[in-house]
């Protein structure tokens, strides 16, 4: 059985992609997607031509998306530049054009736009887009976007300032994600108390947030759920929910928790 200390370490030092290549600026982190954020964007500042063309991305229908976006981008609609910055960047119903996607959401971002923001933080950070990689102006670009409203750059910030040993502003950003419902923040919150990163270490509350972020979808958090219930830690143990929800995550490819599985074939031989 693998323990929730020892994993726990393992996530710490990269293995789910939180990959620490030397300084702050370089964690990319597990899942993230530009435009899969638009599924927790609340588009409720967009006009209603961009929050149908906001709609039409999220449900996959990209033909629609881009032919509400595209004129309104033309016509200099902040929020359509940035949705079609996103397509481009992601190569979503249109070929894939990191160049094309940073000149747009430099445009929005000029308007402070929070999902050109964060386009232009991940540009900057992985040098993409005809940008030289810079760091300062990746952070720069992440804290406005997070201080903008943008759940994601709320996780992300709380994510880079987790593994910079900043528990404390960690801990306020993935509360500040969680009210905006944002499923992996309730499993960076469970991860501070299961650990005592910054708050007083409390296996029960762990495991709260952890069911919160699970019942969500949250692959990790159900990676973790599972663990408590195996170990009893926060929660009575109990192996046949330890092993839904440890099979929950691994449907997701949570790699945790597929060589969880493959942890325990082997002990069956």
């Amino acid at each position: 059985m693998l323990s929730l200390d020892k994993d726990f370490r393992e996530v710490r030092s990269g293995v789910q992609n939180l990959q620490n290549v030397g300084n702050k600026m370089k964690y990319k982190i597990y899942g993230t997607s530009v435009i899969m954020m638009l599924v927790v964007l609340n588009n409720a500042w967009a006009a209603q031509s961009v929050e149908e063309g906001y709609r039409a991305l999220r449900n996959g229908d990209y033909k629609t998306a881009l032919s509400i976006l595209e004129p309104l981008a033309a016509q200099k609609d902040t929020d359509a530049q940035a949705a079609l910055a996103s397509m481009y960047y992601e190569g979503l119903g249109v070929p894939k054009d990191e160049k094309k996607a940073v000149v747009l959401a430099q445009k929005a971002a000029k308007n402070e736009n929070t999902l050109a923001l964060y386009i232009l933080y991940d540009a900057y950070q992985f040098g993409k887009g005809g940008v030289k990689q810079n760091d300062d102006k990746a952070f720069d670009c992440l804290t406005l976007s997070a201080e903008g409203g943008y759940p994601q750059a709320q996780l992300t910030i709380a994510k880079i300032f987790f593994y910079d040993k900043d528990y404390y502003r960690s801990f306020n950003w993935a509360q500040i994600a969680a009210k905006r419902n944002v499923a992996n923040a309730f499993t960076l919150i469970g991860n501070h108390y299961a650990l005592g990163a910054g708050v007083t270490q409390n296996d029960a509350q762990a495991a709260v947030f952890y069911k919160k972020a699970a019942e969500m979808g949250d692959a990790e958090g159900q990676y973790w759920l599972a663990e408590m219930y195996y170990t009893g830690r926060g929660v009575e143990k109990d192996s046949i929910k330890g092993k839904k929800w440890m099979t929950e995550s691994a449907k997701q490819g949570f790699s945790l928790a597929e060589n969880w599985f493959r942890e325990e074939a082997k002990g069956a031989k």
